[in-house]
């Protein structure tokens, strides 16, 4: 070996280690630990000291990637490298950060305060579910996920120390926020029994009467009591001082670290007022595509007479489960003979539609994707059968191709059935790219004609007004000094969502996730961007199923990262790119 190759062999190793080391930060997310192990063996630590921990860690990683010169890797660890670098500069924040905003899911969701839907809710709603799927099959697991319980209550006492820490350096929950909060905790207490209880046929023959009573004292003494806690906390006292004030802005370096959750979530360059221009032009062009489509149908009022009219007509509405679920399956139907046109291959895994959890009606809009675990090897979408079954259903086909077909379940189950990727791509989360993928995913199917009647063409805009109207209020509430009734004027005029809606969304982008929903859109125009120019470059030669593979081909990246690797590949198939 020469000297020049023996320290190319070096570089590589060094780079190689580094994304190990990544990896085996990554892996003890609870998040990833769930898809990994199928169940959950150990509950999140969200304290100060943890997060000082991976603050540290991500430092130490980000200057060892410093002393690499990547151009000088091979296409497929650069990318590894590119996406460990991304990692570690979120891990590198959370210290600085920890009073202001938390990241407990462990993927980049940094929420503001943790006894709201999105942040804590949707935390202790993953655990909970993931505890109904845990494995008896030995006398061991029963003193577990007795453990697990007890370290239920130890989590729950977390988040209300943050909160009351949080209080003491003057930054509380906004008024309109700690209704809603006390409302989640409170369900969330009162479902907790049940919930935690296991069924003797989960045990499968192992001894119960004494796993029982601990299971049911250990629920009295460490759980209830610690929801008890939290909600002593949001008492009227707290409330009276609560701010009445809305977004992150407000806050002691509110404005600086929201100008760095927008350059996270949408992995791009972006300035506040850059993001907040671009929404206010997407609304005018969509809503310009809304009037032709009025006007096809013969209707000459306002929108929202016309939306009305969408709302009362029994074509798109169903008063049941059953009948929300029968809506879903039409769209799913309608896509599966003209997959073959634009995808390679399906993923193994399959996939199901199942109400959301009672105690998160009240604080979720549509829902979410969960992804499929060795307990449950299925996708599985929880809608919000309370909005969805009171509300006309004519958007149903756009959440439809968003959430399952062609969008989360295709790309996170292509990311984890992939094997050959290192399992930093297969568990990675990039919000910009979850999303943009989606997003892209729900704008695909109508480019290939599943939205066959108007009305759902209508409906496919009103979800893209509705997101692009993310960009202007979560900016407007949160660095530019909008007020929460000016964002929610703003969104019924132009959002197209019910009052219900409205109202829950803009608590989401004011008092819960700042800047998260600001990928959903940014991310679906990168990617189209990034297919035009493939276009443009192979011209006749331009296969669509080569470039949704190319895109899928390594999972969750960020877009300037996916864009260089596009670049590196444009010219090779799939197979030869991933070599």
């Amino acid at each position: 070996m020469s000297e020049i190759e023996a320290a190319r062999a070096i570089h590589e190793a060094f780079a190689k280690r580094i994304v190990e080391d990544a990896w085996e930060e990554h892996r003890r997310s609870s998040h990833v630990q769930s898809q990994i192990e199928g169940t959950t063996l150990r509950l999140p630590d969200l304290s100060e000291d943890a997060a000082d921990r991976r603050s540290r860690t991500g430092r130490d990683l980000l200057a060892r990637i410093g002393r690499l010169d990547v151009a000088r890797l091979p296409v497929q660890l650069a990318l590894s490298l590119r996406l460990a670098a991304f990692l570690a500069r979120i891990w590198s924040r959370e210290a600085q950060w920890y009073w202001t905003v938390i990241d407990p899911m462990g993927v980049g969701f940094f929420g503001m305060f943790l006894p709201t839907a999105y942040c804590g809710g949707f935390l202790l709603a993953g655990i909970r579910s993931q505890l109904a799927e845990f494995r008896f099959n030995e006398s061991g697991d029963l003193d577990r996920y007795l453990g697990l319980v007890t370290d239920y209550g130890r989590l729950i006492d977390q988040i209300d120390l943050r909160t009351r820490g949080q209080a003491e350096r003057g930054m509380r929950v906004p008024r309109a926020q700690v209704r809603q909060s006390r409302t989640l905790l409170a369900a969330l207490r009162d479902s907790c029994s049940s919930s935690l209880r296991v069924a003797p046929e989960r045990l499968h023959g192992l001894s119960s009467a004494r796993f029982t009573r601990e299971l049911t004292e250990r629920i009295r003494t460490f759980v209830e009591p610690a929801f008890d806690r939290a909600l002593a906390t949001l008492s009227d006292d707290y409330l009276r001082e609560a701010p009445g004030a809305v977004g992150l802005g407000q806050f002691s370096d509110g404005d600086s670290i929201y100008a760095e959750l927008v350059k996270l979530h949408t992995t791009m360059d972006l300035t506040v007022e850059q993001v907040h221009a671009r929404g206010l032009e997407r609304i005018a062009d969509i809503e310009e595509s809304m009037r032709a489509i009025r006007i096809e149908l013969g209707f000459k009022g306002l929108a929202s007479d016309f939306l009305s009219r969408l709302n009362a007509d029994t074509r798109w509405r169903a008063s049941t489960i059953e009948g929300v679920r029968a809506v879903f399956q039409r769209y799913i139907d309608r896509l599966t003979p003209h997959f073959p046109r634009c995808f390679h291959s399906v993923p193994t895994a399959p996939y199901s539609i199942e109400p959301l959890p009672e105690a998160l009606e009240a604080s979720m809009t549509f829902g979410f994707y969960d992804v499929p675990r060795p307990a449950r090897p299925s996708g599985l979408y929880l809608f919000n059968s309370r909005n969805l079954t009171r509300h006309a259903l004519f958007t149903i086909g756009a959440l439809t191709y968003h959430e399952l077909m062609p969008g989360h379940h295709l790309h996170l189950c292509s990311q984890g059935e992939n094997e050959s990727l290192h399992p930093l791509h297969r568990f990675s989360f990039v919000n910009a790219y979850n999303e943009g993928w989606a997003e892209y995913a729900a704008t695909l199917a109508g480019e290939i004609g599943m939205y066959e009647e108007p009305e759902e063409r209508y409906g496919r805009l009103v979800m893209d007004a509705f997101l692009s109207s993310r960009l202007v209020v979560d900016t407007g509430m949160n660095a530019l000094g909008w007020s929460l009734e000016r964002a929610r004027t703003y969104m019924r005029a132009h959002s197209g969502m019910s009052e219900a809606e409205v109202l829950s969304e803009t608590l989401r982008y004011s008092c819960d996730l700042p800047g998260q929903a600001l990928a959903y859109k940014l991310g679906d125009v990168e990617i189209l961007a990034m297919r035009e120019r493939r276009r443009a470059a192979q011209a006749s030669c331009f296969d669509l199923r080569d470039f949704h593979a190319d895109v899928l081909a390594n999972g969750a990246l960020p877009l300037p990262d996916l864009g260089w690797y596009m670049e590196q590949v444009s010219s090779a198939s799939p197979a030869t790119a991933n070599t």
